[in-house]
């Protein structure tokens, strides 16, 4: 069945080999053949005549492509630079609310000695959280040497930074 199916398929394969290569002859025939003459026209060969109406159609198309693409790149330049505007008062808009909520997260305070003092604590709390990051027991394999060791360290460390947080508050 399997030969079958394939001897099948060769044939079909063949016929559409062969019907492409008499349309391609064909077609080349057309082009040196000389058309009817009907007394008016000095007759030309059909593939000058054929040659000389795409030349004419693909200058005309090409001419109308670029008028219309030249209106449609104007229109999206005057597009991308409103919407860069747009981008850049976004942006600014963002900036501003970012600034407003962290005035609103600090405390208010009259004295510019207490706002350091609030950015040291944040400083302090940030190294306490990093060194935590880092250094912290369960961020190695339970099975690893080095667990037992930073298990030691870490609650000496830790007990110390308590200490100075308790000192700072």
């Amino acid at each position: 069945m399997l030969i079958t199916l394939a001897g099948a398929l060769i044939a079909v394969l063949l016929v559409l080999f062969f019907y492409a290569v008499w349309r391609l002859l064909r077609g080349v025939v057309s082009l040196f053949r000389m058309p009817r003459s009907r007394g008016r026209v000095v007759p030309q060969p059909r593939g000058r005549v054929m040659l000389e109406k795409l030349r004419g159609l693909r200058v005309s198309r090409a001419r109308a492509t670029a008028r219309a693409e030249g209106a449609r790149a104007s229109s999206l330049v005057a597009e991308v630079d409103k919407l860069r505007v747009e981008l850049r008062i976004a942006r600014a808009e963002r900036d501003a609310a970012l600034a407003r909520v962290a005035q609103a997260a600090r405390p208010a305070s009259a004295w510019p000695w207490q706002r350091v003092k609030v950015a040291a604590d944040d400083r302090f709390q940030q190294a306490k959280r990093e060194f935590a990051r880092r250094f912290h027991p369960d961020r190695v394999p339970r099975q690893s040497p080095e667990r037992a060791v930073r298990a030691a360290v870490f609650q000496d460390f830790w007990q110390a930074l308590r200490r100075i947080e308790a000192g700072r508050s």
